[in-house]
């Protein structure tokens, strides 16, 4: 061991030196590994705001020396090992010490921790010796003997829940499609299709469910064109708004948020209804007992899953459903599986009643395509192909629709029509009262399990969604180091607006703090550096540079700053997200002193006093749906006029024929001409015009359909006709803005070795361009669709020139990606020439990507990448 080993002294060591160093890394590290655990669950949302929250807080409780609020586990410490060792430094004698600060925080075995031992070099000897230097004993020491019962449950848990998710991707694309798809309204169905009796309901079912299983495909391959799924980490809401632009994400938002209302009210009912004919409870007493619950259960924490848990749900729920059903056999009578009851058949005359609650409530089957998406994250980055995540979503929704099959031939076989007509809670009261007591004990664990999370699962998104329509400035605390991360700011809602601004500390001038800000605007990119003393507003700015008053607002307030790193309090409207990575060394901040800290307490407190103020009141405001659905449900329960079918019927009419119908075929035909990649498989029916003409045709036909003959009241009927006509008015306007142009992307991917490459593609197909590239030895030149870039630390520059005769839309991406398939933007600045413009965008400001109409028959760009050799 060499002498620069034994840099600490074990007098420092006793007195807490390294301790207090390897402290802040475990806290950093517990605070990485929280923010992979929330990416990794599925996360009820439509937007990147949720997601951009929670990254921050990683920050924000830096910067306070707070926990993370979601608390990692050492099983996530261990499964995610991989992906924090860059924080570590290379230094045997922290390792050594963050090991005993794990030690002293969690319980482990020698052989549970493979990954934590090989990130800590826990089996190499300089780290045993160095540990055995500062606490004068062996390194098998901190390692348990024996874990108590409950860790042991623990770590078998865990391994279960791993070997779930590393499912096959087939079969993970599968068994999510079931777990998110499984739908409330199954418990309505019998109620539904009572009046036209089950076997006609059968091939009703399955002709819904043959159109529902190819729009998912729709989606399916949407969501496998799009690059952003398969590196990225976005949410639906940018696929829409990438494909359709800002009036189709618009309109989206619009729809999803009918038939959340809708699906929260059904809920409410449902479970209101059913507790108060199991416990004699009135059911509004139930309902206020439900409303309260869920505003617990939302303001505690964000409602999110690991996939594990919604598979193993799901199991559960599918399990209970074909127990139900076989219980139901037994009770099967042939005049009730025989009975039809058909308009103008012997005599029946047509009642348009009839027809609403079936087609309703049937298209509510299917309410699986908004989380495509969420299961695309999961499947794109194993199955660069996409095979798995489409024949997945088409399989999971066939074995649905047959479930939906049998459950019908099962009660509506079992229970005579007239019973169930005129339900206004689920099927499982009149199922109980044929079948028996065991009904009651099985249907109760059915509905906490399923309506109970369509429950939780439509307040949360309903409250998320509720957040995102709110103005808001919120405040957020950041510790930023010196010239190593980029706070970025841009305009909420859509993200072609502008400006997009950076924020980076450059350290102390004249003991006062200093910033450089980066302004993309109009085209142009603007530096301006400036020092702050205490308070800073942009609006100073406005008469320098092209600012939109309106969208752009924020305050800059420096709570504390040194050499390295500066405590910032930003207050601004925009979104914020940051660029570039923490480092072992932000933890070594000098210590303040007494008074300062004092100082800065007190400053906290009050400063965290009008936070939680704030906060509150903007809580309050976003549960505003949540109580209209609350009061809405009250009344209907104490008018007598509930009804869980009739609802759920609304709802999939208004919510699901634009959700589950008109927008895949919309992404779909948008995909093909703006997305990236091609998958593997593309089934050929949807590739016919005759296809999507026709199921948009029928979609947007039942929304008139309804509101012209089927519905009575005049409110449905007028919400119908709007939907129906905003439908095709929206769809008029995305065409008339380019949502359906042909689209170039010219994208640079980094793998985790440093190698690089350029690829060019329209329609996903790869277009050919002249290429050249300038090194220090010289510039190369060629024509290709595809060119590798060893190093890209080599590179100076690379200019395209791209025919666009047949493209109107230009997409640049730049991007790396790490050894778990994760995608971070790369910065780049890039000018643009279209006809008579000429742009230049610093892609570090807006994730890496820019989006812009081509004026001309040619193109031509230019890629420097400050910070990587650059010469220019």
């Amino acid at each position: 061991m060499s002498s620069d080993d034994e840099l600490i002294s074990r007098e420092e060591a006793l007195a807490g030196l390294p301790a207090k160093r390897a402290n802040t890394l475990l806290f950093l590290i517990e605070s990485r590994t929280a923010q992979i655990v929330a990416r990794s669950r599925v996360e009820f949302s439509l937007t990147e705001q949720v997601a951009s929250k929670r990254d921050l807080a990683f920050l924000e409780a830096f910067a306070l020396g707070n926990a993370s609020a979601l608390h990692p586990t050492i099983q996530h410490l261990e499964r995610y090992a991989i992906q924090w060792t860059p924080l570590l430094p290379e230094n045997p004698r922290l390792k050594a010490a963050i090991a005993h600060a794990l030690s002293q925080k969690y319980t482990f075995t020698y052989q549970a921790v493979p990954n934590i031992r090989a990130a800590l070099g826990l089996d190499e000897k300089a780290v045993q010796v160095s540990y055995s230097r500062l606490y004068r004993t062996q390194l098998e020491k901190i390692f348990a003997s024996k874990l108590p019962l409950i860790e042991q449950m623990r770590w078998k848990n865990s391994a279960i829940a791993q070997r779930l998710e590393e499912m096959p991707p087939f079969w993970l694309a599968y068994a999510v499609t079931v777990a998110l798809g499984l739908p409330q309204a199954f418990l309505a169905l019998p109620i539904a299709v009572a009046d036209v009796g089950p076997l006609v309901s059968v091939a009703f079912v399955l002709i819904i469910g043959t159109i529902n299983i190819l729009t998912m495909a729709c989606m399916a391959e949407a969501v496998s064109r799009s690059g952003d799924f398969r590196y990225g980490n976005v949410f639906i809401k940018q696929l829409v708004s990438n494909y359709l632009g800002y009036a189709g994400s618009f309109i989206f938002s619009v729809a999803v948020s009918i038939r959340v209302f809708l699906i929260a009210l059904a809920c409410y009912i449902g479970l209101s209804t059913t507790m108060a004919n199991f416990t004699h409870i009135p059911a509004a007493l139930c309902a206020v007992l439900l409303f309260f619950a869920g505003l617990y259960l939302l303001s505690q924490t964000s409602l999110n899953f690991t996939v594990a848990v919604m598979v193993l749900l799901a199991a559960i729920n599918v399990s209970l459903l074909l127990i139900l059903s076989l219980l139901a056999f037994r009770h099967v009578q042939l005049d009730n599986l025989l009975y039809v009851n058909l308009p103008f058949l012997d005599g029946h005359p047509f009642q348009p009643w009839m027809l609403q609650r079936i087609l309703g409530v049937s298209l509510m089957l299917y309410f699986g395509h908004v989380y495509v998406g969420e299961c695309g994250k999961l499947i794109l980055k194993r199955d660069k192909s996409a095979d798995s995540l489409i024949w997945g979503s088409v399989a999971g929704t066939a074995f649905l629709t047959v479930l939906f099959c049998i459950w019908v031939l099962a009660v509506n076989g079992a229970i005579a029509p007239q019973l169930l007509v005129g339900q206004s809670g689920t099927v499982l009261e009149p199922l109980a009262v044929e079948v028996g007591s065991i009904v009651t004990v099985l249907g109760a664990v059915l509905i906490i399990l399923l309506l109970g999370m369509a429950w939780l699962r439509s307040s949360s998104l309903l409250l998320n969604l509720a957040r995102e329509w709110l103005p808001a400035r919120p405040r957020s605390v950041l510790m930023v180091p010196r010239k190593l991360l980029t706070l970025i700011l841009h305009p909420c809602g859509n993200p072609n607006c502008v400006p997009h601004i950076g924020i980076t500390y450059l350290g102390l001038k004249e003991q006062a703090p200093k910033f450089r800000l980066d302004i993309q605007s109009s085209g142009k990119v603007y530096h301006q550096e400036i020092t702050v003393t205490e308070r800073w507003d942009i609006k100073e700015l406005f008469g320098q540079f092209p600012l939109d008053k309106w969208n752009t607002r924020l305050t800059l307030e420096v709570r504390s700053a040194n050499e390295d790193n500066a405590c910032l309090q930003l207050t601004s409207p925009m979104l914020l997200t940051y660029e570039g990575d923490l480092r072992a060394d932000v933890a070594n901040v000098a210590p303040k002193n007494q008074s300062q800290t004092n100082k800065l307490d007190m400053q906290a407190l009050t400063q965290q006093f009008w936070a939680t103020l704030l906060k509150q009141r903007r809580f309050l405001l976003s549960i505003s749906p949540l109580v209209l659905v609350f009061l809405l449900t009250e009344w209907l329960l104490l008018a007598g006029t509930q009804s869980f079918t009739s609802i759920l019927a609304f709802a999939g009419v208004l919510g699901n024929s634009l959700v589950g119908g008109i927008f895949p075929i919309l992404l779909l035909v948008s995909s093909r001409r703006k997305g990236e990649l091609v998958p593997g498989v593309v089934l050929e029916i949807l590739n016919h015009p005759v296809f999507s003409v026709g199921i948009y045709s029928l979609y947007l036909g039942i929304l008139l359909l309804h509101g012209l003959f089927i519905w009575e009241n005049p409110v449905a009927r007028i919400g119908a006709l709007c939907i129906a006509l905003l439908s095709l008015l929206a769809t008029l306007i995305m065409k008339r803005y380019g949502a359906f142009a042909n689209r170039v992307v010219v994208e640079l991917r980094q793998y985790p070795g440093g190698q690089s490459v350029f690829a060019i593609a329209a329609g996903g197909q790869p277009k050919m361009a002249e290429v050249r590239l300038g090194y220090a030895e010289g510039e190369q030149h060629t024509r290709s669709a595809t060119v590798e870039i060893p190093s890209l630390s080599s590179l100076r520059y690379a200019i395209f020139r791209l025919p666009t005769k047949h493209e109107k839309e230009l997409r640049v991406w730049t991007h790396k990606s790490n050894f778990t398939g994760d995608s971070k933007s790369l910065p780049a600045l890039v000018e643009v020439e279209s006809g008579n413009k000429n742009m230049q965008f610093d892609l570090k400001l807006s994730n890496g990507k820019v989006l812009l109409p081509l004026v001309s028959d040619a193109c031509s760009l230019k890629f420097t990448f400050p910070g990587m050799g650059s010469g220019e």
